[in-house]
């Protein structure tokens, strides 16, 4: 008889869905609530064993195929928490902070703590790939570096609770968007229907999902202002503290009119909110085109990402209740992509696959 000796490779595999907003972006920044939902869009993480030190780290989205070195991730951490530091002063702005993807993940990995816990005689090899839109208003940075995370920290045997796969993560939202609400991170962890607020206080929503009419997500094109840019366009408008507080009236009708089951009612709220997107200028004028021609035909939209201040493209346009034929004709003349938006109530996901 011949023995056959198995050469599987152990290998730690975790997936972390994406998150669209319901309601509140922007305000959540200044402290009013939003409304976020996991969907059924994921960031995937692969880890094996590698027999060199350090970590090789693999994200073909990004064009990353890269070995560093420990005291490599580390001094990448640093100068990035160097620069973020000197952009709260003022002293820089903040697209000097990150310099590429490659530098954001790698940072990531450094600021994490995982450096002080890997073997001393082996590496990490780490593959992220992923089927959400990159800048389309997703969460895909947030749930990439949970993915990440969550699975390094697994395969060497120290696993993360999910507030500290929060708090890391979050860690790392900070050097893109100034200062991240943290909103990304929580929702992609938890999963579900979640109102978030102050960066602590958390409500899960997802027995409401029921009460959602069918909705769908647009890509209207990758904005042409990243996240951060459109975040810091809007706080040097320094609105009144009275704005902020319309946005969490309009999340107030929208909860109440979900909870009541009022549909009429759950509509105008996504059309206030669309409103006061547009008074903050971060809706596009093809983008707002794109929503007037949804309302027309009794459906409801509103951009669900930061939008943008430059170009016509604005990321992802969350539509209510409308006509799907009408809808997808409709992306058909503008060029736009459609999809059914599928809630994920999982979170993070240890052994996920693809």
């Amino acid at each position: 008889m011949i023995d056959f000796v198995s050469t599987t490779i152990p290998v730690t595999k975790v997936k972390v869905p994406g998150k669209v907003i319901i309601s509140g972006e922007h305000a959540v920044v200044y402290g009013a609530p939003a409304l976020a939902c996991a969907i059924k869009k994921y960031a995937f993480a692969s880890v094996t064993r590698s027999e060199v030190v350090g970590v090789h780290l693999l994200v073909a989205e990004f064009g990353i195929d890269q070995h560093f070195i420990p005291s490599q991730l580390i001094h990448i951490s640093q100068q990035i928490q160097f620069s973020h530091q000197q952009y709260l002063r003022g002293l820089c702005p903040l697209s000097d902070v990150v310099s590429s993807p490659k530098a954001f993940f790698s940072a990531a990995l450094g600021a994490s703590g995982l450096v002080d816990i890997l073997p001393n005689d082996h590496g990490l090899s780490i593959e992220l790939t992923m089927d959400l839109v990159a800048g389309g208003g997703m969460g895909s940075s947030a749930a990439l570096v949970a993915a990440m995370l969550a699975a390094c920290f697994k395969h060497i045997g120290q696993p993360l609770s999910d507030a500290e796969l929060i708090v890391k993560t979050t860690q790392s939202e900070h050097w893109q968007h100034g200062r991240s609400s943290g909103l990304d991170p929580y929702v992609c962890v938890m999963g579900g229907l979640q109102q978030y607020q102050n960066g602590q206080s958390a409500v899960d929503k997802s027995l409401l999902l029921r009460q959602l009419p069918q909705c769908f997500l647009i890509s209207t094109g990758k904005p042409e202002s990243s996240t951060g840019q459109c975040v810091e366009f809007v706080k040097q408008q320094n609105n009144p503290q009275t704005l902020w507080q319309q946005f969490s009236t309009v999340q107030e009708d929208l909860l109440m009119a979900l909870m009541l089951n009022q549909h009429r009612n759950l509509l105008g709220a996504i059309r206030s909110n669309h409103q006061l997107l547009c008074l903050i200028a971060v809706v596009p004028g093809q983008v707002s085109e794109f929503i007037a021609d949804v309302e027309a035909f009794n459906g409801a939209a509103k951009i669900c990402g930061a939008g943008s201040v430059s170009g016509v493209a604005g990321g992802l346009v969350l539509a209510m209740d409308a006509d799907q034929k009408a809808l997808a004709n409709l992306c058909l003349n503008y060029g736009y992509g459609m999809q059914e938006m599928n809630p994920d109530l999982a979170g993070v996901n240890y052994g996920g696959e693809h």
